[in-house]
């Protein structure tokens, strides 16, 4: 198994955000409201996408590569797979049946959504912080 991924993607700024899309994973987006929250937004996805694969025994695609004004996103494994060992809880939501329907379509991963959607809800930034006031081990 590597340890080291490299893939290129496109950052657009749109509006108040800087739109981040990959080239080899068509249907995963994120974003960042200026350019270290998208190279992290980046990072953290593209990282899910791979550890999602692994699990799932699926094939990555390769790397496209020379891509003119693309930006090549590093995600080295250890360290966000370290970030993904933690105590999951399974909750239950109920969503519209469209957006449920499109959400599958781009291979929206559901838990990472609801989980980032949540931290900025509740201005969490730093999570190491909050996981050691409650004396969670991280």
């Amino acid at each position: 198994m590597r340890e080291n991924y490299i893939y290129p993607a496109k950052f657009e700024r749109t509006g108040d955000v800087i739109e981040v899309s990959f080239l080899d994973f068509p249907h995963m987006k994120t974003y960042g409201e200026n350019p270290d929250e998208a190279i992290t937004a980046a990072q953290e996805i593209l990282a899910l996408q791979i550890i999602d694969c692994e699990r799932k025994n699926r094939p990555l695609p390769e790397p496209t590569e020379g891509v003119c004004g693309a930006v090549y996103v590093h995600v080295w494994l250890p360290y966000f797979q370290s970030k993904t060992k933690e105590i999951y809880v399974r909750k239950s939501v109920t969503i519209p049946q469209w957006l449920d329907q499109l959400a599958k379509g781009k291979d929206i991963n559901f838990s990472g959504v609801l989980a980032k959607g949540i931290k900025k809800e509740l201005g969490i930034t730093d999570e190491s912080e909050i996981k050691r006031e409650l004396g969670i081990d991280s």
